[in-house]
């Protein structure tokens, strides 16, 4: 038989079964219940139609279809011919039994209608049994194959929800929307010429090789990028092992992040995704469990790290960056090239990067070569080719235009461009508006020849009316400390800059309706992108390009009739925060504030102006510093003394100017610096002494990572003083003018307590020295840290730990969250800090009274591996233990500091023979984690891995629960017994089979055989336990293992059976680390210090529990509300399912649940949807057992169960 023909046959073969098995189970459907022989034919058919439907559904896999056909072209012909038998005999008895099938079900009595005799019906089970036996032997490797691919779908749709997990504790920013953009500007072959270059073609053939594109702007460098991008992708399709990550540098949106940190994880989040199992990569899991499960951010040397090892995992990787002369911190970015490139030498790695700037000017001493190319005369195709499309296209203006003239519009624009894809497109917009051949050809004739002649042009057309507002959003849109929304944009008109003595905010000023078209009149200099984030869609308003800003920036436009709108970083970031201040003036105070809410729809300014103020008054601060009165203006060859004298001279006349009313040229305006930042730091004491609180409804510096404050002061602390925002901001000027004007300088207010601890915070050692010499109290209590000293040491501020000191302070003091300095110091990972404490006199042993914890315990928790080896050099006992009898190992271990691990061993291992007050030991709790690589550090050291606890559970009972293969398999590998059973009688197989890990039981059994039907508590056997459990994977698991079935629903006439395991449950070891021990413990502070840290509120655990969850179960109702208040997803999930809302919860913080989203689910507060659960789960699990029990006795159980479980 041909394969084609055997394909055809085998098709035709389940056919014919499955229609044979039909008729079968209508017959025997007919008499049901009537006798026994008929019930058990209908098994026998119901067993021979699954078997067919696999063999149904692996022929839909093309693989797995020709092994199939392999696999039955021996026994094909006898199976058919039996199939073919039995519907022949079948037809006998359809048509006498068509009228009786209406009966539905017979009594006993009625059996002399049975077209079957006994024999009959026991000549077809044979039949059947036979068929199914033939097709299980020649085809059971291939459906167990199909099987392992079902199981394999499922683990990644399960790693797809681990991943998005990971991606939203990454937070990576999104560079998609850029590529789309950029994709969209191409015109048809766009960059062909680049794909086909010899450069490019080098490059991508080349071992770990780099290719530098430079060129000026406005060459089309972004489109180029987007070229390649998309081709590289297109490539990567054919490619399983291949994989593309790019990034997007661009100060024209900064919706993306420009943070080195961030652009390592989405370079990160990109390859993991394309991970070809479709799991999450080890290295990112790594990763996510080092960094606490995602309690505490990625360090970027980790991220770093783990970046390499992805790389590694693809052949070819590219990775591509854009617009490098754009980015923020070039050096971090130089030294990632210079190390990918130079160093790892990874052989598949493929680096891309666009640049004004050239290769050998970034990095001229480099030890390895690259690939480079230049635009400036390479893309005159490409820019030819943009031009004739744009001209052609339907709905384009400029078609309306006849050939000739279109094809004149063309040839000047191609002759005059230079390539320069900027240029055309602003000439563009100028030759649209016309409307006559006269204003053509004007238009045409009087191009301007650069760039900035464009701008200076744009410029000079801007109405004199609008001409400070348009400089003034300029300003804006250069240096803002995020993206700016049109409607925030639209506000910036109603702020007169010009009003005596200071600005003010005019509401009738404010843009109403066309806010859009204000702008789009100036499209050179401005753009407008509409935003989608979640259900949100914005516009944002942006600077159409880069090279608006540089030319804003520039000293060209200082010579130009348009000087007006030149920009300093000074006069930019004092326009903004003297904006940003009077906006928020016009609130006043009390009823006159506007909600949340309100303020985001009728003052849309109001957020970035309370968010932001200060940051721009900073930043005008640190401007000032840096830019020398009118430096730019100097000839070369002045000195000190001339320079002085010309300032003055100049001071004079910008005085003189102003009372002639004449405005001052702009060289004349930069010697004001000093004046200005008079005008600006008394425009802030007002502020602070009038509205200073105003600004917390919209955002509190003292909590920054929440995005809605609460409009009360921070829980525990009253309200913080003007002085102690001003001391928080670093704005030494003004804080020196409150000292002046009297304001108290130990008030207490405020997250930090007083002015000087949050100065000491903050690490501002001039207004720190400031307030000392003024006769701030050192030792004074207040706030998060108690005091200044513990303040500074848990920030790690070195040197107003240095002043503090000197100034007398008590370094042992106790109080705050940490107990002394050098617990904080400890805790946080400043090393060099502790160390300067205990030159001071600091006491290392000092136990903390809540938990008996030494400095060194809290090192170690948090993995600081150069302050545990700073600790034990100073002295510190390594078996020191806190309240739980925990020592440093038993913290480091199941948090996954291999490391630090390694470095308490070294030192001393009777650390290995310690347990807690319960008799855990470190690896007790590290099995329950996902960190094999430390089990294995444990046990190669020696530890027992059948030691037991006070409860007789080992190591391996620990493991169970979370079901980590690679640490089962670590812990069987070093000899750990399967069969030890605890003082209840619990093995690791029953824990098996009551969590349900079928997979777990699996290696179990395959250690040890015999103890599949071992005793356990009450008598139980891992059987008895999965059927209490409902756990139908388990029990089909242990059925198919042989596990014995005998009266094994004996267990329901247990009335203590549930409420056993339900104890179980509560006593079992689950280590908990970061935000979730926080929270489990009230600790509210170390909670704000963790957030400020950027870590994720909603982490969870091995099991999905959050810190939201520890905190409702442990009662810690203000724990819960200070989580749900910071943004704690109220509708979480474990994965047993529970949610913190199935805990004691105050009616208080149940309502403010449902006001922060909170949504019912089935079982909550409710018993309905348990039951209807539960009655899904035992009707699987009796579907099951049917085929394994006497129906009678199946039967007495079968309707009680889900009642009295």
């Amino acid at each position: 038989m041909s394969g084609l023909e055997l394909a055809a046959s085998l098709a035709g073969l389940v056919s014919l079964g499955m229609e044979l098995c039909k008729g079968i189970t209508q017959y025997c459907m007919s008499y049901q219940g009537a006798q026994k022989d008929i019930e058990l034919l209908h098994e026998d058919t119901n067993a021979l139609i699954q078997t067919f439907e696999s063999l149904q559904n692996a022929m839909q896999d093309s693989t797995l279809k020709l092994e199939l056909e392999k696999s039955v072209a021996h026994i094909f012909s006898a199976c058919r011919e039996r199939v073919a038998s039995l519907s022949k005999e079948l037809e006998k008895y359809i048509e006498p039994t068509k009228a009786q099938s209406k009966r539905g079900s017979i009594s006993i009595k009625a059996r002399i209608f049975y077209p079957f005799q006994e024999k009959g019906v026991q000549k077809l089970r044979d039949d059947i049994s036979r068929i199914n036996e033939i097709l299980q032997q020649a085809t059971g490797s291939v459906l167990i194959r199909q099987n392992n691919k079902i199981n394999d779908t499922i683990d990644r749709i399960h790693d797809s929800g681990e991943l998005d997990k990971i991606k939203d504790w990454l937070l990576p920013p999104d560079f998609s929307t850029s590529q789309m953009i950029a994709s969209d500007k191409r015109s048809e072959n766009t960059g062909s010429w680049f794909l086909e270059s010899e450069e490019f073609v080098r490059w991508q053939d080349s071992p770990c090789s780099l290719l530098w594109v430079s060129g000026g702007a406005g060459r089309g460098k972004t489109v180029l990028c987007s070229t390649a991008i998309d081709h590289l992708i297109a490539d990567s399709e054919h490619q399983r092992s291949s994989a593309v990550a790019y990034i997007y540098f661009d100060q024209t949106n900064q919706s993306v992040s420009q943070d080195h940190n961030r652009l390592l994880r989405s370079l990160v989040q990109q390859l993991a995704a394309q991970n070809a199992t479709g799991s999450i990569p080890a290295p990112l899991k790594s990763l996510y469990s080092r960094s606490q499960n995602g309690t505490r951010p990625p360090m970027t040397h980790d991220l770093t790290n783990t970046l390499r090892h992805l790389i590694e995992t693809f052949s070819p990787c590219y990775l591509v960056a854009d617009a490098f002369d754009e980015c923020k911190e070039k050096q971090a970015f130089l030294r990632l090239v210079n190390t990918i490139i130079g160093q790892w030498r990874i052989p598949q790695v493929r680096f891309l990067v666009t640049s004004r700037s050239e290769l050998s000017s970034e990095l001229p001493n480099r030890s390895w070569k690259g690939f480079t190319l230049s635009l400036e005369e390479s893309n005159n195709g490409d820019v030819r080719s943009y031009i004739e499309t744009t001209l052609e296209s339907p709905g384009e203006p400029l078609n309306a235009w006849d050939p000739e003239r279109r094809k004149s519009i063309a040839k000047s624009l191609i002759a005059r461009g230079n390539g320069n894809f900027r240029w055309v497109a602003c000439q563009l917009e100028r030759l649209r508006e016309c409307s006559t051949n006269k204003d053509l050809d004007e238009t045409l004739e009087g191009l301007p020849s650069t760039l900035e002649e464009t701008y200076e042009r744009t410029l000079a057309k801007v109405e004199e009316s609008r001409k400070s507002s348009i400089c003034h959003i300029l300003r804006f849109l250069c240096f803002s400390a995020r993206p700016m929304r049109l409607d925030e944009m639209s506000e910036v008109p109603a702020i007169d800059f010009e009003a005596k003595p200071r600005p003010k905010y005019c509401s009738e000023k404010r843009l109403v309706v066309g806010k859009a078209g204000y702008f789009n009149k100036y499209s050179d200099l401005f753009s407008i992108a509409t935003i989608k984030a979640g259900d949100e869609e914005y516009s944002e308003l942006r600077l159409a390009h880069l090279s608006v800003r540089d030319y804003l920036l520039s000293t060209k436009i200082l010579t130009s009739p348009v000087s007006y709108f030149y920009i300093t970083e000074l006069s930019a970031h004092h326009s903004i925060a003297q904006a940003c201040i009077v906006y928020l003036q016009q609130f006043g105070t009390g009823d006159q504030l506007p909600t949340y809410e309100e303020a985001i729809f009728e003052t849309p300014l109001t957020l970035y102006a309370a968010r932001f103020w200060f940051h721009h008054v900073q930043a005008s601060i640190k401007a000032a510093s840096q830019q020398s009165s009118v430096a730019t203006a100097y000839p070369t060859g002045i000195d000190t003394q001339q320079a002085t004298l010309i300032i003055l001279i100049i001071q004079f006349l910008t005085q003189l100017l102003g009372l002639l009313g004449v405005e001052a040229p702009v060289l004349m305006k930069s010697s004001g610096v000093k004046n200005q930042l008079l005008d600006l730091n008394q425009l802030c004491v007002d502020f602070l002494v009038s509205q200073g609180q105003t600004q917390i409804r919209f955002f509190d510096p003292d909590t920054p990572w929440v995005e809605k404050p609460r409009a009360s002061t921070t829980p525990g602390h009253a309200g913080p003083s003007p002085l102690y925002t001003a001391a928080q901001a670093g704005f030494l000027d003004v804080v020196r003018q409150l000292v002046r004007q009297g304001m108290d300088i130990n008030s207490v207010g405020g997250r930090f307590g007083t002015p000087l601890q949050a100065a000491a915070c903050k690490g501002y050692t001039d207004i720190l020295l400031f307030l000392l010499k003024e006769g701030a109290d050192p030792n004074l209590r207040g706030g998060d840290y108690g005091c200044a000293l513990q303040g500074a040491s848990r920030y790690g501020q070195e040197a107003c730990v240095k002043i503090l000191l000197k100034a007398g302070v008590d370094v042992n003091a106790t109080c705050g969250e940490y107990y002394t300095a050098a617990h904080a110091a400890a805790f946080h990972g400043h090393a060099h800090v502790l160390k300067l404490l205990a030159d001071n006199g600091a006491d290392i042993h000092i136990l903390r009274p809540r938990d008996r914890a030494e400095p060194l315990i809290l090192a170690a928790s948090v993995g600081h591996l150069a302050v545990v080896e700073l600790l034990l050099s100073l002295g510190a006992d390594i078996l020191t233990r806190d309240k739980d009898e925990c020592t440093a190992l038993d913290h480091a271990a199941p948090a996954g500091f291999d490391e630090v691990v390694k470095l308490v061993i070294a030192h001393d291992r009777a650390c290995l023979k310690t347990s807690d007050r319960l008799g855990n030991t470190a690896l007790h709790y590290t099995v329950a984690q996902n960190f094999p690589s430390v089990v294995e550090l444990l046990l190669q050291n020696g530890m027992d891995p059948n030691l037991g606890n006070d409860q007789g559970r080992t190591a391996l009972h620990s493991a169970i629960r979370t079901g980590n293969i690679e640490v089962i398999e670590t812990l069987l590998r070093y000899g750990a017994t399967v069969n030890k059973k605890d003082l209840e009688g619990w093995t690791p197989l029953h824990l098996a089979a009551y969590f349900d890990k079928p997979e777990v039981g699996q290696m179990l059994l395959d250690t040890d055989g015999s103890i599949i039907d071992i005793p356990g508590p009450n008598g139980y056997t891992p059987l008895h336990i999965a059927i209490l459990r409902t756990n139908v994977e388990s029990v089909k698991f242990l059925g198919n293992r042989g596990a014995e079935f005998t009266n094994c629903l004996r267990v329901f006439d247990a009335i203590d059976g549930a409420a056993m395991l339900r104890n179980f449950h509560m006593n079992y070891i689950s280590p908990i680390t970061g935000l979730r021990i926080a929270a489990s413990y009230g600790l509210e502070v170390q909670l704000r210090d963790l957030l400020e840290g950027e870590a994720d509120i909603n982490g969870t655990d091995e099991g999905g529990r959050s810190a939201l969850y520890y905190a409702s179960r442990m009662g810690k109702n203000s724990i819960v509300r200070f989580l749900i208040e910071n943004g704690a997803d109220v509708n979480a999930k474990a994965d047993d399912d529970e949610s913190f809302m199935d805990f004691w919860l105050d009616q208080d913080i149940i309502d403010l649940a449902y006001k922060h989203g909170y949504i019912d689910r089935p079982g909550v507060l409710s018993d309905e949807g348990d039951r209807a659960k539960e009655k899904l789960k035992v009707d699987k699990l009796f579907e099951y057992l049917g085929g394994k029990l006497p129906a009678d006795e199946l039967a007495s159980y079968q309707f009680q169960y889900p009642q009295d479980s």
